[in-house]
This record gives C-alpha cells, structure tokens and sequence, in this order.
C-alpha cells in the first residue's frame, strides 16, 4: 500500500511538471484588422479562438486582443467579407478581409441614386435592360408586360405603330391621367401623344378638330430605342410622390440608360444585332353577306348596315375582308460602338425599325441615334 501511495506521488509530481510548459505557452495575442481594398480598419469583427469559447471583438480602430496558446488558430469572421482562419505563432498579426461578392445585394436606382431594395419605403421592382432587348418588341412598353406584378400594359389596336397605354395598380383618377412618370437618368420625359381635341388639331393643320379616334400617333416613350436601356425600375404607389411630387401619384418608371463599356487592354468594343417578324390574321368576325346594303328591306347604297334586300342567289360572293388584309413584317437592326478609355469614353448607338402592318398602306418607321460620353476629372469629378 505504502509503494502505492509513492507511485501515485511521483505520477502526480510528473504529470504537474509536464504541464507547466503548457501553461507558460499562453499569451495575449494582438493583431489588426483591415479592408483588403482600401486598407481601411474594420470594427466589431469578431476574433474567436477555434475549438474554445474564447472570443474577441476588433475595436474602432480595427485592433483586437485575445489570450491564445502558440499554434492555436484564430478565426477572423465578418458580415459581408470572406472568413479566414489564421494561426497564433506569436507577435502582432495583420489580417485582411476580402470582401464576399456573393453577398452584395441587387441595388436599384431611385431619383438617379443607387440603393438596396429593403432601404426603401415602398414598393420597388426592377427589370434588367438584357429581358427587354431580348423580347424585341416594337414599344418599350410592351416588353414590360408580364414581367411587373400590378402592371398592365394595353396596346391600342394591332396597327404598325400603335401605342400602349400602362397602368400601375390599377386606376386612381377619373378625370386625370393613370399613367406613371417616366424618368431617363434622372430626367422627367413626357410619354402623351398628340390630342386632336381642343383646338389642338388646328395649330397642326388639321382641318378639324375631333378626337383621337381614327388616328394613332404612338406615345413618345415608344422613340426609345430598347437597346439603350441598362434597368428599369418600377416605383409603384403615391409613395413614390415623396421623391418625384405629385405628378407620380400614379407611380413612376426610373429608366436607367447604357454607358460606354470599354475592356481592360481593347480600345473599342462593336455590337450589333438584329430580329425580323411576321404578323398574319388568323380570325376574323363573323358575317352574314345574303342582304345588300340598305334598310327595311330596301336597297340603298348609301347606307352601310346590311339590312336592305336579299341578294340573288346566283350572285357571286367575294371574301372582301380575307382578301383585304396582307402579311406584317417588322425588321430591327442595332448597331453600337463603345470607344475610349478608362479617363474618358464614348458610347454612339443607333437604330432602324420597319414595320410593315396587316393593313395595306399602313407602315411605320423609326430611326433612332444616340450619342453618350462619360469623362472622369480627378478623383472625385465625374461628367456625363
């Protein structure tokens, strides 16, 4: 019992012994943290010791202690960078944190100012300028159907040309327009058409002045060439007022325009591309064509109902209105030329539209140019 009791000392003693240089490995560890691009310091990272509870946060000047063992590594975690994992081997340690990209949030562009969705008091959709070039619709406005939840978009007739009328959350006014604002890189544009009625035809030298009835001039946000657009973002409701007034009770449509793009090492970038689309009638209304012109039976040509007499049954019958209309085509070619460098570029774009309508004579055209430069002076000096 009493050899026991001796072994149990020794092995007591030693295991004593042999601890000690452990204990004497632990220090207070001291180390900066930075922003790997601006070299700025980071506040509130949080420093933890991997395998324990002991944690740490950096101060305002990007400085942290932490009381660590050499070879113990140190996880280094912060919202919106990449974590690292560094390893105690004594002295001060210098961290940098590169940031997470995939953690960037889609930002939007609100009173020409880029801001993240969930910042923002009201509704807000956006739409990419790539889904509107791809659908290659002869209106801007008419690409954005189906693609806004509580947007609707009614086009006017199937004539070459027609305009489109866009609502927002349905109706507000009676007596006012429904339609939203438009802006183009922070510019309010105006999307009416022209108005017959008012004495309005008269100043064009039209011989009377009627109502927009028989006639479509197209709205005017129509003139813009789809190729040019980078984003389109939706506001939608009166809270859009706060930033544009009143004129946007019915929301507002931020356009956002293409800047010149010019790659690292490649002084002019050239794109073109192009579509082409057929239109043909399938149905048509249906008609009775056994009575002539005419009313009560009788025979007139100068009344356009179909109440006169019956016709003969051996008079042959045309197809007039099978016959009348013809095939549509539309063709669309866009060219743009992106040249300069990274001080100052320039971006010149262009557009060519034809189209061809199911009724005969009915053609529309609209050629588009537009020229943008984009010129940096100094740091902080930026001209478009």
């Amino acid at each position: 019992m009493r050899n026991f009791v001796s072994m149990m000392k020794v092995a007591f003693l030693l295991l004593f012994v042999c601890s000690l240089p452990s204990f004497g490995q632990a220090q207070t560890v001291t180390g900066t943290v930075t922003d790997a691009a601006t070299k700025s310091p980071l506040a509130g990272v949080t420093v933890k010791v991997v395998g324990s509870s002991v944690a740490a946060q950096t101060n305002d000047k990007g400085v942290f202690t932490i009381r660590a063992n050499n070879g113990q590594r140190l996880q280094i975690s912060y919202v919106g960078y990449q974590a690292r994992t560094v390893t105690v081997t004594g002295g001060s340690l210098g961290i940098a944190l590169t940031a997470e990209v995939s953690e960037l949030e889609e930002v939007v562009v609100a009173m020409d100012i880029k801001r993240k969705p969930r910042e923002l008091g009201y509704s807000v959709q956006k739409v990419g300028g790539k889904e509107i070039q791809e659908s290659q619709r002869e209106n801007f406005l008419n690409s954005l159907q189906g693609r806004v939840s509580g947007l609707t978009i009614t086009p006017t007739n199937g004539a070459a040309g027609a305009s489109s009328q866009i609502v927002l959350r349905g109706f507000n006014s009676l007596s006012l327009s429904n339609q939203p604002l438009f802006v183009i890189d922070g510019i309010i544009v105006d999307n009416q058409t022209m108005d017959e009625t008012s004495n309005g035809g008269t100043a064009l030298g039209l011989a009377s002045d009627r109502p927009n009835r028989q006639n479509d001039y197209t709205n005017r946000i129509a003139d813009l060439n789809p190729n040019d657009i980078e984003s389109v973002t939706v506001l939608k409701g009166p809270e859009a007022t706060a930033l544009y007034g009143s004129q946007a009770s019915s929301g507002a449509i931020v356009i956002t325009t293409k800047k010149a793009r010019v790659d690292n090492g490649r002084k002019m970038n050239i794109s073109y591309d192009n579509s082409f689309r057929f239109q043909e009638l399938t149905r048509f209304a249906k008609t009775y064509d056994a009575y002539s012109p005419g009313t009560n039976g009788v025979t007139e040509f100068r009344f356009s109902p179909y109440f006169g007499a019956a016709k003969p049954q051996t008079e042959q019958k045309f197809d007039n209105i099978d016959n009348f209309f013809r095939t549509g085509f539309s063709q669309t070619h866009n060219l743009s030329v992106d040249f300069g460098n990274k001080v100052s570029s320039f971006r010149v774009s262009g557009s060519a539209f034809n189209q061809k309508g199911v009724v005969p004579t009915n053609d529309y055209k609209r050629y588009t140019l537009r020229v943008s430069n984009t010129t940096k002076i100094g740091k902080y000096i930026d001209i478009s």
